[in-house]
């Protein structure tokens, strides 16, 4: 089967209707996610271990995919450290900013996986941060 676009004369001579609808729509994080979330209300970053290899990940995730066993326990992680950066100098239009952005994946010791932060300071790699604001994506100072 062959799919052609419609030439300009055949939309015209189609009745169309404009329209953009509304969608109001609830979004289900799912219990290892939810757990994660609300850890951030409480300036916590949590991950889940797996109870075979003892692999923390972050952020949690149900199953360990070395073992294929079920992650049971919920842990608090620490030590954060900055495993890679960017520096963005452009929006997503093209445009200038006025004061460059630099976005990095913060990693926690002993675990696997990390989280997206906007990096406050100079950014080096390894070095360790702190963080300022549990949101999302997270927000740290380098140390």
């Amino acid at each position: 089967m062959t799919l052609h676009p419609l030439k300009e004369e055949e939309l015209n001579s189609h009745y169309t209707v404009n329209y953009k609808p509304e969608a109001v729509y609830s979004y289900t994080a799912g219990q290892a996610l939810s757990k994660f979330l609300l850890g951030l209300k409480d300036g916590k970053i949590l991950g889940r271990k797996c109870p075979k290899c003892g692999r923390v990940y972050v952020p949690p995730r149900m199953y360990c995919e070395k073992c294929f066993v079920e992650n049971v326990d919920y842990v608090e992680v620490a030590n954060p450290y900055l495993d890679a950066f960017t520096v963005v100098y452009y929006d997503n239009e093209g445009r200038k900013l006025d004061k460059p952005v630099t976005l990095g994946l913060v990693r926690f010791e002993e675990t696997v996986g990390g989280l997206l932060a906007y990096v406050e300071g100079e950014p080096r790699l390894g070095g360790r941060v702190e963080i300022v604001a549990y949101d999302i994506p997270l927000r740290v100072r380098v140390k």
